[in-house]
């Protein structure tokens, strides 16, 4: 029956499938028609499968005569001679991941280091990216942080990012929608990615010691609908402030359309407390969290919030920040002080989209019991999803207890329970499982987790 459908229906089932990986994989044996599709789809980010070494092996098959010719004349041993591939992989492709690149090469080759004419492997086959896919729409250049001196060594003597003056870079990459990069590459490829790509949506930087500020400004002001932005810093120091904050004035150019903005180990800087970001949707903070400059920006920029998160942060002034400024939530991570419950109350009462709740519990923070018996009295309705981080449920009737209240909630919404670790007391898995069977079964519980890791 398959074989009867037209090829646009079934490219657009097909489409349904793109994150089912074993469905499209089992759709290659179907006919010619069905692997085309299935093959052009799974192609599209290739870095995702763990047989990295098998795609290197398979992009060294597309690779063109000429680059082949050129490997072999310049002493390159180890390219295979084999037939030609049954479609064009490489034009299928919409993600490019260096470090996945260089690790699958040095897997596949393994003598990297042993014999440097092996770099120009990489060299042919960004090359053959540049020039056989029309639009590259995801681009990764930031290195896994354990490899991190051996690839900034690598990076500073073979230049591998020169691709950029590959023929076709200029098409290739004028539509990039996501851009992830360290901030260590020099300017002049930043400089030169700013003149072609204008179209970049989500940009992720991690910023380094080194800092090509006039680079990474460059590119940031220069794109016409920027709606994600992440900025992180490892080590969780607040080292490179004056090189960050240029890059975060470039990034006020896109108040108006920016709608995500993370930052790890980076204190939001005072600037923004004065500026209108009028669609932000989520804001996601981990570390360096100044409370009094958070809770101005929360004034003018928290009413549009659907999604917030301030790791590693108890504090009431906050949370009460957050009841009053932040009403249309619909997702929340954040600690509630042992003395907290009035500001949680307020945040239910106040917030009444609210449908899922992130927080630890215990020793400074409110106990998990509290919690359960506070979200079953005081959440909105549309509040159906909790995560508790070391919950500290002494007992199944704490779990029960809430259950039995959460039962003659009306509307009766199913309730979801994440519990990932409960201290010292680990909740036993068998009076577990037959409780949360029973009450499965009556509709209340949709989903249940209890981790002890």
């Amino acid at each position: 029956m398959i074989s009867t459908l037209p090829t646009d229906c079934l490219n657009k089932i097909f489409e349904c499938l793109e994150e089912d990986k074993a469905t499209l994989h089992s759709c290659l044996l179907v006919n010619r028609l069905c692997c085309r599709i299935s093959v052009e789809i799974l192609w599209r980010n290739i870095w995702d499968f763990k047989c990295i070494d098998q795609i290197i092996r398979t992009l060294i098959d597309c690779l063109p005569n000429e680059s082949k010719e050129l490997l072999i004349n310049n002493g390159v041993t180890s390219i295979p001679i084999s037939n030609p591939p049954l479609f064009n992989y490489v034009s299928f492709c919409k993600v490019l991941s260096i470090p996945h690149l260089l690790i699958g090469y040095c897997t596949y080759i393994e003598i990297l280091t042993k014999d440097p004419k092996n770099y120009l492997i990489i060299q042919e086959i960004l090359k053959m990216f540049m020039k056989q896919i029309s639009s590259l729409k995801k681009m990764d250049f930031c290195f896994f942080e354990d490899d991190y001196d051996y690839y900034y060594s690598f990076y500073e003597k073979y230049n591998f990012l020169n691709f950029i003056n590959f023929p076709g870079a200029n098409d290739c990459l004028k539509n990039l929608s996501e851009l992830i990069c360290d901030s260590y590459i020099n300017s002049e490829f930043f400089l030169q990615l700013s003149k072609i790509c204008h179209n970049i949506n989500s940009l992720v930087i991690k910023f380094e010691e080194t800092v090509s500020v006039v680079g990474i400004k460059d590119l940031i002001f220069c794109q016409n609908n920027l709606k994600s932005i992440s900025f992180t810093c490892n080590d969780g120091r607040d080292i490179f402030d004056n090189d960050i904050l240029n890059c975060f004035k470039a990034s006020t150019k896109h108040s108006n359309t920016l709608t995500k903005l993370f930052l790890y180990g980076i204190s939001l800087p005072s600037t923004f407390t004065k500026i209108i970001f009028s669609n932000l949707r989520a804001l996601k903070l981990v570390f360096s969290i100044n409370v009094d400059t958070l809770i101005k920006f929360l004034v003018n920029n928290g009413k549009n919030l659907e999604e917030l998160s301030v790791f590693h942060c108890d504090n009431n002034s906050l949370n009460l920040a957050i009841a009053n400024y932040c009403q249309n939530l619909k997702s929340l991570h954040i600690h509630f002080p042992s003395n907290g419950i009035e500001e949680l109350k307020m945040i239910f009462v106040n917030c009444q989209q609210l449908e899922s709740i992130i927080t630890s519990c215990g020793y400074t923070h409110l106990s998990g019991k509290r919690l359960l018996e506070l979200v079953a009295k005081y959440s909105p309705k549309n509040f159906h999803e909790l995560k508790l981080l070391e919950a500290n449920l002494n007992s199944k009737d704490h779990l029960e207890s809430f259950f039995s209240s959460w039962k003659d909630r009306i509307p009766l919404k199913p309730f979801s329970l994440i519990i990932n670790g409960n201290g010292k007391d680990p909740l036993n898995n068998n009076i577990i499982r037959k409780l949360v069977e029973k009450y499965k079964g009556l509709g209340v519980i949709k989903k249940f987790e209890n981790s002890n890791k």
